[in-house]
């Protein structure tokens, strides 16, 4: 998302956004579950849905050093990890949602943008 030809993601999922965790070529492991979680992102602002992804997930990974290691995760960290992982595999969270509700949002940008070229 920033034009960098990196695999390297930060993610802060911490209350007070002082805890980033770098992951340099990250990959996971579905270990189990789903969870249902509202997702949202920069490249289609003002956009949320309702996403399915794993509960836990086994995270593999370098540090900033660049040393490996190894972290399961759930929650808000699992999304947060599986979300933007997504981002380095040109996906976004709308390629997780029906085609039905893809295609309205699809719409409704496209008419943002026709709404916006008029106003200029």
């Amino acid at each position: 998302q920033v034009n960098v030809h990196q695999r390297i993601v930060v993610i802060d999922v911490s209350e007070e956004k002082d805890q980033p965790l770098v992951l340099i070529n990250p990959e996971y492991e579905v270990i189990s579950g789903e969870q249902d979680f509202d997702e949202g992102c920069l490249s289609v602002p003002g956009y949320y849905e309702t996403v399915t992804r794993a509960e836990t997930i086994k995270l593999k990974a370098l540090n900033r050093e660049g040393e490996p290691f190894e972290m399961e995760c759930n929650g808000i960290l699992s999304v947060c990890i599986q979300h933007e992982l997504d981002h380095l595999d040109g996906k976004l969270f709308v390629d997780h949602i029906s085609k039905l509700k893809r295609e309205r949002i699809r719409k409704k940008l496209v008419k943002e943008q026709k709404d916006r070229v008029k106003v200029r």
